[in-house]
């Protein structure tokens, strides 16, 4: 059991002491090391110690502190559990010092660092807590360059395929482990007219599982990085259930189909029986659990179609995953085919097909569902006459005097598709007189039968032989024909192009006007502009921007840092991910005012949007009189100490 683990140790318990960790390490029931580190010596401890589990009060402090340890206890060669001791139960939380008051029959009111980090990890080893998820059950190998080959020169071409024979040699190897292992993945390459640079594995397995089949490596050129992919958000669980298989449940019993185009970038569309587009989809390294989370929003797949006659791997796997059916055309579908078929669902539907990827998936969704609606549509009018008639004998039963629910009831077991009526044979009786002039007429119908059998083969052979002879001399004014339906149609589809393009400039003009409206208030001072973070934007230039706020995720703050944040002057941002505002807190303690976005804006987001002044500083008003109404013990203490060297500096 993994909390006679945990009693047995070793367990680090850590708390924030300032910029520091306290740390108290727990084994056998006895503290055998504490003390006091730096955030970035935390993995060199952890590494040296191999814990069972990491104990802490606050998994948004942590990370705060030390933004980059998820991803750096992601890549370690063994696992480690971050347990969150103040979460009893994932729903329910409770102090530190009401928990060591409940547990150790004390009375503490406040609790230093270095205490608190000898209490969580007790109170880990006693099985208080719940796991903090912060990784999928998956792991992910990336088979890279190591170092750039941005720049020019006479060799770089050579280097260049250099790389890209050992990065594929590096991926064949890694891919007959995994098999051999019986490991299932899905394997993403860039194609070969972009440059071989990464290879990308997402293993359906837990790190310590892969990291025995293959290893980590670093040379001068090439690295391979083996890690454990992180949550898109953080999940609390018992501690009874750390070894539970995450399962993926629908949240509805609607039956869909769903088109996959697999890929660098994966392209998933999601209709229903009835045709309709539930929901256009696209992501770079899409696992086929990222898959599922996404069509399981909307119902139970039953049908897994692709573009290509050919299905790929991944499309097989994740048919098999589901239980469903998959569909392949005869032949690959055209890009004018696919092209086609987006537009009409475009007109008929009014959904956006906003890449070639989303435009593949749909198409073979669609084109699955045409070929099977002729079917469909035979199963629809057998049980609507199937219910017409159960409906009639209920309402027969209600006028008898019979209830409504007991008529129900009555009829509900009758109601079944009729099959068709089978046409039997019955043979008379044997009659015993006539019978040799009976068998005498017979075989004469018989001969006479044959003869004719005879006369139509010969006719049937003669007609063939005239038909293909007449193919072979096939009149070239009918090909001519041919073309212009070709061209015909082809003018329909450009047609069609003109008008998506015509709706899609008068879209884009009314967003231009919008734009406008909105830079000219942002320019009087009203309205402040929010621009969406992404990782070649450059923050110097930002800060640069007047009344410019950044939007970011959790994650994307942890990579960057709140510290540099800071430094280069960026005040505020906007968070997209976080509902618990606890999480806020030590950052506005930090000096950078975090703002979630439910509070200041409730539309879709893009690369840049505007928003009321006023809206944005009532936020930061309302945060800041919750988060900064006290001063901290710890800030206090600095400010002091400050004041005192300024003095003392100035007496000398």
């Amino acid at each position: 059991m993994f909390i006679e683990e945990l009693s047995s140790g070793p367990v680090i318990g850590i708390d924030i002491n300032g910029r520091k960790f306290s740390y108290a390490i727990l084994s056998n029931g006895e503290i055998i090391e504490r003390g006091v580190i730096e955030p970035q010596d935390l993995i060199k401890m952890v590494k040296k110690v191999r814990p069972k589990a990491i104990a802490i009060d606050n998994i948004g402090e942590l990370m705060e502190l030390s933004p980059s340890v998820i991803k750096k206890l992601g890549r370690l060669p063994f696992n480690v559990y971050l347990i969150q001791v103040t979460k009893v139960r994932p729903d329910v939380d409770e102090t530190m010092e009401s928990l060591v008051n409940k547990y150790f029959g004390l009375n503490i009111t406040k609790l230093d660092p270095d205490t608190t980090a000898e209490y969580l990890a007790r109170l880990c080893a006693m099985g208080v807590g719940s796991i903090v998820k912060v990784y999928e059950p998956e792991t992910k190998i990336v088979v890279k360059a190591a170092i750039s080959t941005t720049p020019g020169g006479m060799s770089r071409n050579r280097f260049e395929r250099n790389i890209a024979h050992r990065i594929r040699y590096l991926a064949k190897e890694i891919k007959e482990k995994l098999e051999g292992s019986g490991l299932d993945y899905d394997m993403f390459i860039m194609p070969e007219s972009e440059g071989l640079r990464s290879v990308v594995f997402i293993v359906y397995a837990d790190r310590g599982a892969v990291r025995s089949v293959v290893r980590p490596r670093k040379s001068m050129d090439i690295k391979i990085i083996i890690e454990s992919v992180p949550t898109d958000s953080i999940k609390f669980v018992e501690l009874t259930e750390q070894e539970s298989a995450e399962s993926i449940s629908a949240v509805k019993d609607r039956k869909l189909i769903v088109g996959i185009d697999p890929g660098i970038v994966t392209g998933v569309a999601v209709l229903d029986l009835n045709g309709n587009v539930l929901a256009l989809h696209s992501g770079k390294n899409l696992s086929r659990r990222h898959v599922l989370k996404i069509v399981y929003q909307y119902g139970i797949p039953i049908l897994i179609a692709v573009d290509t006659a050919k299905p790929s791997d991944y499309a097989k796997k994740l048919a098999a995953m589901v239980g469903a059916v998959l569909y392949n055309p005869d032949r690959d579908l055209s890009i004018a085919e696919k092209s086609e078929i987006a537009i009409k669902i475009s007109r008929e539907q009014g959904v956006t097909v906003k890449d070639p990827h989303m435009r593949d998936a749909l198409a073979a969704a669609y084109k699955s569902f045409i070929q099977l609606k002729p079917k469909l549509d035979r199963v629809e009018e057998e049980v609507k006459r199937a219910y017409v008639r159960a409906i009639d004998d209920a309402k027969a039963l209600v006028i008898k005097g019979m209830s409504i629910k007991q008529a129900i009831d009555e009829v509900s077991g009758r109601i079944e598709v009729q099959p068709q009526q089978e046409v039997k044979l019955v043979s008379p009786e044997k009659c015993e007189c006539e019978c040799d002039k009976l068998r005498d007429e017979y075989e004469n119908v018989i001969k006479a039968l044959n003869a004719e059998i005879e006369r139509l083969n010969k006719l049937y052979n003669e007609t063939r032989e005239r038909v293909e002879e007449l193919i072979n001399n096939y009149d070239i004014e009918v090909r001519k024909d041919q073309v212009v339906r070709s061209l015909y149609a082809r003018i329909d589809m450009l047609e069609g192009d003109i008008e998506k393009y015509k709706l899609r400039i008068k879209d884009l003009e009314n967003n231009m006007r919008n734009l406008m409206s909105n830079f000219l208030e942002y320019l009087r001072g009203n309205k402040y502009v929010l621009i969406r973070y992404s990782e070649g934007l450059d923050l110097n230039s930002i800060v640069q921007i007047h009344n410019s706020i950044l939007v970011m995720s959790i994650g994307e703050l942890m990579n960057v840092g709140i510290d540099k944040l800071i430094n280069i002057g960026v005040n505020s941002i906007v968070l997209t991910d976080i509902n618990d505002k606890n999480v806020l807190r030590p950052v506005w303690k930090r000096g950078l005012r975090v703002i979630p976005l439910g509070m200041v804006y409730d539309g879709s987001l893009s690369d840049v949007m505007f928003i009321d002044r006023a809206v944005v500083n009532n936020a930061i008003e309302n945060l800041g009189k919750e988060f900064l109404s006290a001063l901290d013990e710890d800030r206090l203490r600095r400010m002091i100490n400050d004041y005192r060297r300024l003095r003392s500096g100035a007496l000398e």
